[in-house]
């Protein structure tokens, strides 16, 4: 029975390889990196001008949340590069790349050169490295604080003791939360590839026999 023309049509399967063009690349996170961080070079201007003013506390509330944002995004990136770069890798090594042939009419599996085999690995020790870099300092400030609050609270009165044990907590959840994200940052998930119609079939006859 055929299906009117204002009839709705039925849905279509789940395919998680259909929005695989439109992935946000390295660049467009590097961008919006980089306009985070003039906003916040505005900010910490303006934090200069601030200082005496009434609405001093808040402006610095202010640099800080930029700071953070420029920090995230910067993370942000480098894990994008580094799937761009796994990516490229894992193709290579399931000889996924193709190339054509001498007449031009048969592709053929392109072997990965040395050149970029080195490129591929410096880039992505070097990558690590700079996030770690960038992390550090996110990561030792509220440890060390929150070591700080905790033997402060052990030798303050009862009323500070609940301050400084609160301030100890929270700071020491943020360092768990920064050491969080820059793991999930530097270990990117591997990335799911689409395989030819080619194998898949080879597959299912193999099952069947």
């Amino acid at each position: 029975m055929q299906q009117s023309p204002g009839s709705p049509s039925q849905p279509q399967p789940f395919d998680p390889f259909e929005t695989e063009a439109r992935l946000t690349t390295s660049t467009s996170w590097f961008w919006a990196m980089a306009a985070q961080a003039l906003c916040t070079g505005f900010l910490v201007i303006l934090n200069h001008f601030a200082q005496g003013h009434p609405w001093e506390r808040q402006v610095r509330c202010i640099v800080i949340i930029g700071i953070v944002a420029t920090w995230s995004l910067a993370l942000r990136t480098i894990r994008q590069r580094l799937v761009e770069l796994m990516a490229y890798w894992q193709k290579a090594s399931k000889g996924l790349l193709r190339k054509a042939s001498e007449s031009g009419r048969h592709l053929i599996a392109a072997p990965m050169p040395d050149e970029q085999k080195q490129y591929i690995q410096g880039s992505i020790w070097r990558l690590r490295i700079i996030a770690a870099g960038l992390t550090i300092p996110f990561f030792v400030m509220p440890m060390a604080w929150s070591f700080i609050a905790m033997n402060l609270s052990l030798h303050v009165g009862p009323l500070a003791k609940e301050f400084w044990a609160g301030v100890a907590l929270f700071t020491m959840v943020s360092a768990f939360i920064v050491a969080g994200y820059f793991h999930w940052a530097i270990l990117p998930m591997p990335v799911p590839m689409r395989v030819g119609g080619k194998r898949q079939l080879t597959a299912r006859v193999r099952r069947r026999v």
